[in-house]
């Protein structure tokens, strides 16, 4: 966290800065406090007068610089936490497929939501918090010094017990927290994996069963928060008793030395309101430093979290492709599983057509998610222009992919086309009249908005847009994963066709589904069979 610390130091020193001008004016006032009591009993009503005046200056200008630390240090909370969730999102999008599937996707949202926001809370929150109030703490005891050193240890002694109690429970508090974060990940794991089968959950009228399930985890969770809470306030509670305690000793001491004749009702006056400058700070600390030590672990797991998508990526990346592509002798099963390729050979020509074909499970969009750098081969070696794939952290410069789920954005259409790159209208309007939508190729089409997943338009359409979108990026190698899947004959057809237009591009279609009569079309056809 230190390094969101240091981006944002500027309005952090600017806060210090006023809390510690604010924090002088409040001790001094005090003071003012006791003289202007003090002068009104003495019947010196124009002294009186004159001090009452520089006091109501005097809050002033605390308020003023009060309201100036709590804009900076809003502005420091502000700017960590947008750089926090910037390198969440990053790392997340920056990962490998692979490893991005080892979480769901409601764990990621968790880790930009409710994570990011409580280390706002109870980290970034608290550190100015933390200097505000350990300011008031150090200058209200030097007053306190100024005035009595009696009333001062004895105030200090007392008041500061409060502030072990959180460091005693430290690994609870540490635990409560975690294992509420954990459930919440786990609660927001399960509610997107619902929602994303809520087509599923009213087709066979389970809302019930669903809502069942909700109310375990949901349970689970709020009882982990539960958990949290309690804690929270049993050490709130400890720390609270144990400073009205020292509250009512330190009175009864600076009421001893007002019998004694050491204290004027001025005097008095200020020791009283010291005090109550004194305590609330503590308990504020109290409550302060659980945060931050229950929150640490928190941060350090977000900390590994955002440095593992770092990682991701590093090495060379593959650009062009000048000759071919060959898998030799490769190898592949997944962890804890039966091969899916056993020696498969295949050799790739730059410019050509492929079609890999075969039944379910037999290992056809494996070898591609192979040359994509997915997983890495079991055995045997995948080249390209006679370079080891190995070599390569990832080949997407050179190659788009198009898969069998058409994945659009909620966005205009030309967005979905372009992928926010800056491609002229009439390039977009060209392809989409190429691909066969010509509804859509005119200017005012292009800013129609798809929802997410293109649920607006036809499972045809949506394919074609996919397509025209791969076009655009216009790399030399193309490939399609089951292109073909959930179409009826006649748009499988027009399909077939559109494929078979593209030229100059290496292509390479896994289906079990193209028609016999065209595969002559293709340059080679690879059967494959279960290992």
């Amino acid at each position: 966290m230190k390094k969101y610390q240091k981006h944002n130091s500027t309005c952090f020193l600017w806060a210090l800065v006023c809390i510690l001008i604010s924090t002088i004016f409040a001790v001094i006032l005090q003071f003012f406090k006791g003289d202007v009591l003090d002068y009104a009993v003495e019947g010196e009503s124009q002294t009186t007068i004159e001090y009452a005046v520089l006091l109501i200056i005097f809050i002033l200008f605390e308020v003023l610089f009060y309201f100036g630390y709590r804009l900076f240090s809003t502005k420091f909370v502000i700017g960590c936490t947008k750089l926090l969730k910037r390198d969440i999102f990053e790392s997340i999008i920056k990962r490998d497929y692979v490893d991005y599937k080892t979480l769901q996707q409601g764990e990621y949202i968790a880790k930009y939501t409710n994570e990011a926001d409580t280390i706002k809370t109870r980290h970034f929150q608290m550190l100015p918090m933390f200097w505000e109030i350990l300011f008031k703490i150090v200058f209200v005891s030097v007053a306190l010094f100024v005035l009595d050193w009696r009333i001062a240890l004895i105030t200090i002694g007392l008041l500061t017990t409060p502030l072990y109690v959180p460091k005693l429970i430290e690994a609870q508090l540490q635990k409560a927290q975690a294992e509420y974060l954990k459930a919440v990940e786990a609660n927001l794991a399960k509610v997107n994996d619902w929602l994303s089968g809520f087509e599923i959950i009213k087709n066979f009228s389970i809302e019930r069963k669903i809502l069942s399930k909700f109310d375990k985890v949901n349970d689970l969770t709020m009882e982990k928060l539960l958990g949290d809470l309690t804690l929270g306030a049993v050490s709130q509670l400890i720390t609270t008793l144990i400073s009205y305690l020292s509250y009512f000793v330190v009175l009864v001491a600076a009421t001893w030395l007002v019998l004694k004749g050491d204290f004027s009702a001025g005097d008095f006056f200020i020791a009283i309101g010291m005090i109550d400058q004194l305590s609330y700070p503590l308990l504020s600390l109290a409550e302060i430093i659980r945060q931050l030590v229950a929150i640490k672990p928190s941060c350090q797991s977000m900390e590994q979290f955002i440095a593992r998508g770092s990682r991701a990526g590093e090495g060379k990346s593959l650009t062009e492709l000048t000759r071919d592509i060959r898998y030799r002798n490769v190898v592949f099963s997944y962890p804890n599983g039966q091969p899916v390729l056993q020696n498969f050979n295949l050799e790739i020509q730059k410019g050509k057509r492929y079609l890999i074909k075969g039944p379910s499970g037999c290992g056809k969009t494996t070898a591609v998610n192979l040359l994509l750098r997915y997983y890495d081969v079991t055995g045997g070696s995948i080249e390209i222009d006679g370079v080891p794939l190995s070599e390569y952290c990832s080949t997407y410069d050179c190659m788009t992919v198009i898969r069998q789920e058409a994945v659009l954005f909620h966005d205009s259409l030309r967005n979905n086309l372009t992928m926010y790159q800056n491609i002229p209208d009439e390039n977009l309007i060209e392809v989409l009249h190429n691909v066969g939508l010509n509804k859509f190729a005119q200017k005012d089409a292009l800013d129609e908005i798809i929802v997410e997943n293109g649920v607006n338009l036809s499972g045809g359409e949506r394919k074609r847009i996919c397509l025209a979108r791969a076009l655009l990026r216009d790399t030399e190698i193309l490939i399609l994963d089951e292109p073909l899947a959930n179409l009826d004959d006649a748009t499988a057809a027009k399909i077939e066709d559109l494929l078979l237009s593209i030229k100059d591009k290496l292509m390479i279609v896994v289906s079990h589904q193209f028609s016999d009569t065209k595969l002559s079309c293709f340059d080679s056809v690879l059967t494959l069979q279960k290992v």
